[in-house]
């Protein structure tokens, strides 16, 4: 915007007018319904979700969880300690490398029901950063998440030290000498 231009017409702004409230669904005041954390805050209570949970008291720009009796601070669910905790859990579980190609640097929890609230760890799995990336763009290709649906449990079922090719058939690590 040039300095010459009035604020006072909004037509030279149209992109500065935005409304700060969020928008919530009905459902998000309905405390019949179970909590949108699934009972979990210490894995699952952070702002982005909690925003639209029925137990959640929003005032002034605080969130407080009525049904746990605990402010939500936290922005994301990977900063908070449980998730930490169940994140170390799967990572030993998986021998701290990635289940598709066995690298042990920049790893990630997939959640394999795309649920991020769903920690069970049988929804878990080890995937390197680079994997994590393309299990992801798979699921937006047409039929991609039929495929990821077949290699992932393909994955689970190999044996301990070896590596899940691109074309999801199995190819025995080479060991180091």
């Amino acid at each position: 915007m040039r300095a010459s231009q009035s604020l006072s017409r909004p037509a030279t702004y149209p992109l500065l007018i935005v409304s700060t409230y969020l928008q919530l669904r009905l459902d998000a005041f309905d405390c019949s319904q179970d909590p949108l954390c699934g009972d979990h805050p210490e894995r699952n209570g952070f702002r982005r979700l909690c925003y639209q949970c029925p137990f959640a008291a929003r005032t002034a720009g605080y969130l407080y969880c009525e049904r746990f009796a605990t402010p939500i601070r936290t922005r994301e669910k990977y900063a908070l300690r449980g998730w930490k905790e169940v994140r170390d859990v799967i990572l030993a579980r998986d021998g701290q490398q990635c289940a598709i190609c066995g690298a042990e640097q920049d790893l990630h929890i997939h959640h394999v029901d795309l649920d991020p609230t769903n920690d069970d760890p049988a929804n878990l799995l080890t995937l390197c950063g680079i994997c994590h990336a393309r299990v992801h763009t798979e699921l937006r290709r047409e039929g991609g998440a039929g495929r990821v649906a077949r290699v992932l449990p393909a994955v689970r079922r190999r044996a301990p030290g070896t590596t899940m090719p691109i074309d999801g058939s199995p190819a025995r690590a080479v060991p180091d000498e």
